[in-house]
């Protein structure tokens, strides 16, 4: 009796069984390795940027892995499992890496403070079972799942922006993001040196040059590694003097030794003068590309304080 051939649906499930399915011998596992996966041809046309305001087709479970996993602020596991794996508000980051949507949509959806997204199974068993799957080359590593990411700006209507590759890690919104870059950032900031010249006391009426060993440039793509993205930090300074005679400046010069005088003052009287200065940051990062985006909480500050000798100058007759 002839072979019958196989259908284009019976090859999917049979890839798709074999990239989710435990390998039953160390052959089958490295096959889980290959780069086909399969993608819904229902519910949407899968193409990237296309929308629809039906949801997205229903997914299997998510696995145990992924659900005991602590999730971040904002992103919740799916009320309905087998339909997303993951659900939230705000801004959602998504790694450039194994990307497949428009350049363009990932700075959308994570610039959408107020929008909700989810994150669902591009496929299910079942839908390769009934052959409504087509075959599409994604390139998923070991240990990920292909996924579709959703968009609403509360008004009901779902869009599809693109598909990606879901891990174990949960996905992160940029307040999570942020929240752990204004930790790293404060460590990240040149440390505060200020000085005043003459060191041993200044003299009544002649300028006394102060300055604060840091950079004027600030900090320029400092590398940060967070929750497993890679972010780069900006951030620019001003520095606020105050003298300790009633006197007070905000400059964006650090100031130098002499004869560098861009940052000097003159005291009027004899004294101990108590100065101090804050080194104030404004912070920005991009996340995975995506940004630049302002560091929430706080403003970074520094500070520091100097005793200051103000001395009368005397005349001397010199013979």
């Amino acid at each position: 009796m002839p072979r019958r051939p196989r259908t284009v649906a019976t090859l999917a499930a049979f890839v798709f069984l074999t990239l989710l399915a435990p390998a039953a011998s160390a052959s089958v596992a490295a096959s889980s390795r290959a780069a086909t996966v399969a993608v819904s041809a229902t519910g949407s046309s899968g193409t990237s940027g296309s929308s629809t305001s039906a949801s997205p087709a229903a997914a299997s479970a998510p696995t145990a892995t992924f659900a005991a996993t602590v999730l971040p602020t904002g992103v919740v596991v799916s009320p309905d499992p087998a339909h997303d794996l993951y659900t939230g508000t705000g801004g959602l980051v998504i790694p450039a890496l194994h990307w497949n949507g428009a350049p363009g949509d990932r700075g959308r959806v994570a610039s959408c403070t107020d929008c909700q997204w989810r994150v669902s199974q591009l496929c299910t068993k079942a839908d390769l079972s009934a052959g409504k799957c087509k075959i599409l080359h994604v390139g998923c590593p070991v240990d990920t799942i292909p996924v579709r990411i959703w968009l609403s700006h509360g008004d009901g209507v779902w869009e599809v922006v693109g598909e990606t590759c879901q891990g174990p890690r949960p996905p992160q919104t940029i307040d999570q993001v942020g929240a752990q870059v204004h930790d790293l950032a404060q460590a990240a900031l040149p440390a505060l040196r200020a000085a005043v010249q003459p060191a041993n006391g200044v003299l009544v009426g002649l300028p006394a040059v102060f300055r604060t060993g840091q950079p004027a440039s600030g900090i320029i793509g400092a590398d940060l590694s967070v929750i497993g993205l890679d972010v780069s930090l900006d951030s620019r300074v001003r520095w606020h003097w105050v003298y300790g005679d009633g006197a007070s400046v905000w400059t964006v010069k650090p100031g130098g030794a002499w004869p560098d005088t861009s940052v000097s003052h003159v005291y009027r009287h004899a004294a101990t003068a108590r100065a101090s200065v804050e080194a104030v940051w404004r912070a920005q990062y991009v996340v995975e590309g995506l940004g630049p985006f302002t560091v929430p909480g706080p403003l970074l500050v520094q500070s520091q304080q100097l005793t200051v000798v103000v001395r009368a100058a005397h005349a001397h007759l010199v013979k």
